[in-house]
C-alpha cells in the first residue's frame, strides 16, 4: 500500500467484511510490518496476512514466494483482486480476500472457504453475488463520532502513526468508526499516517473540521442559555467553579491576553449537572440569556489558572458565532498559533 494508513485501514476492512460473511471471530495481532498481520479465525485458524496494492496480474509472485517460505499459510489482502490473480493464487495454494468481498481461504485445521463478492459492471445485468462481504465506505460527510475522532487526532498527532486497533481504543471509539473515518479524510486529501504529513495537513484538517462544527457536532451539546437571577458578578473574570471551562469570547480574551469587559455572550462547558452549575453561578433558563453552557466533547477538564477550553474548541466556538467581532477573534487565534 502507499502508506501506513491504506495497509491497516484495508487490512481492518477486509477483517470486519470477512468476520460478518463467515459469522465467526477473526482476531488480529500484529507481524513484522505495517501491513502485515496475523488473523486467528475461529480456535485453530491461524493465517500470516499481508496487504498488498491492486493484484491485477503475477508481478509479484516473487515477492510472494518470500512470504510463503515458512510459518501460517498466507493470506493475500487487497484492494481488488483480478480473476486472472484470484485463478493464479488459488493454483499455487494461496488464501486471498478483497475489499469486493472476493475470498479464497484454506487451512489444515479444516476450513476451506470460497465467496464470491461484487464484481465490476459488466454490459450485461449479472446475478446478485451470494454470499458478499459488505464493504466499508467512507461517509459522505463526517458524523457526530467521525467529528470528535477527528478532533483526537488534531489534538494527538502522534497517533496518526499508530494501527486502527490502537487509534480505536485509545480513543474510545469502535474499529468501523475509525475505518470510515479515516477513509473519509483520505478521500478528501486530508490524511497522512506520518506524523510530519499530519502536522503539515493540520490546517486543512482544521478548516475543513471547523466547516461541519456547528451544524453537526456543536448542536449535540446540549447547548442552553440562561440569565443572571440577579446582577453578574461585579469583578470580571467571573471566577468558574471546577469541571467547567470558557470557550468563545472569554476564553479568547485570556489566551490573547486581551483586557477588555465581558463580552454579550458567556460561554461555558461544564461537566456539572446543569441544575447544580446554575445554582452555584445564580442563573435561570432564558432562550436569549447572556450565558450558553454546553457539556464539553474534549476531556479531562484540567485545572488551568485561564479556565480555557483548548484552543482549537475556541476557535472553531467563534467561528460558529454569528456575531461579526467573533471572526476577528478567531483569526488571532490562529495567527498566534494556538490551535
Amino acid at each position: 500500500m502507499s502508506s501506513l494508513f491504506s495497509a491497516s485501514v484495508l487490512l481492518e476492512q477486509v477483517r470486519l467484511g470477512l468476520q460478518q460473511a463467515l459469522a465467526t471471530r477473526i482476531s488480529a495481532g500484529p507481524a513484522a510490518g505495517a501491513a502485515q498481520q496475523t488473523w486467528q479465525l475461529g480456535a485453530s485458524a491461524c493465517f500470516s496476512v499481508v496487504a498488498l496494492p491492486l493484484v491485477a496480474d503475477t508481478t509479484w509472485t516473487g515477492a510472494l514466494d518470500r512470504l510463503t517460505q515458512s510459518g501460517p499459510p498466507l493470506l493475500v489482502v487487497a484492494e481488488r483482486i483480478s480473476q486472472q490473480a484470484r485463478t493464479h493464487l488459488r493454483a499455487r495454494g494461496i488464501c486471498y480476500a478483497d475489499a469486493a468481498g472476493n475470498a479464497w481461504l484454506r487451512h489444515a485445521a479444516g476450513l476451506l472457504v470460497a465467496l464470491r463478492g461484487y464484481q465490476q459492471a459488466a454490459p450485461a445485468p449479472a446475478a446478485v453475488p451470494t454470499p458478499t462481504a459488505p464493504t466499508t465506505a467512507p461517509p459522505a460527510r463526517l458524523n457526530v463520532a467521525g467529528m470528535r475522532l477527528v478532533f483526537h487526532l488534531l489534538r494527538t498527532p502522534a497517533l496518526v502513526a499508530c494501527p486502527v486497533r490502537e487509534i480505536a481504543k485509545t480513543t474510545r471509539f469502535s474499529p468501523s468508526v475509525v475505518v470510515r473515518t479515516l477513509a473519509y479524510l483520505e478521500e478528501h486529501a486530508l490524511w497522512s499516517a506520518d506524523p510530519a504529513g499530519w502536522v503539515a495537513l493540520r490546517p486543512a484538517v482544521v478548516e475543513h473540521w471547523v466547516g461541519y462544527y456547528a451544524s453537526t457536532l456543536r448542536n449535540r451539546l446540549n447547548p442552553q442559555r440562561y440569565r443572571w437571577l440577579t446582577a453578574a458578578p461585579p469583578d470580571w473574570p467571573y471566577p468558574l467553579p471546577p469541571g467547567c471551562v470558557w470557550s468563545g469570547e472569554a476564553a479568547a480574551q485570556r489566551l490573547l491576553g486581551i483586557s477588555a469587559d465581558p463580552p454579550p455572550l458567556l460561554t461555558i462547558y461544564s461537566t456539572l449537572p446543569r441544575a447544580q452549575l446554575a445554582h452555584h453561578l445564580q442563573l435561570v433558563p432564558c432562550q436569549r440569556g447572556p450565558v450558553e453552557l454546553l457539556n464539553p466533547y474534549f476531556s479531562p477538564l484540567l485545572p488551568d489558572p485561564e479556565q480555557c477550553a483548548p484552543p482549537l474548541v475556541v476557535y472553531a466556538d467563534l467561528l460558529a458565532s454569528p456575531a461579526p467581532r467573533t471572526a476577528a477573534l478567531a483569526q488571532q487565534i490562529r495567527q498566534a498559533g494556538l490551535w
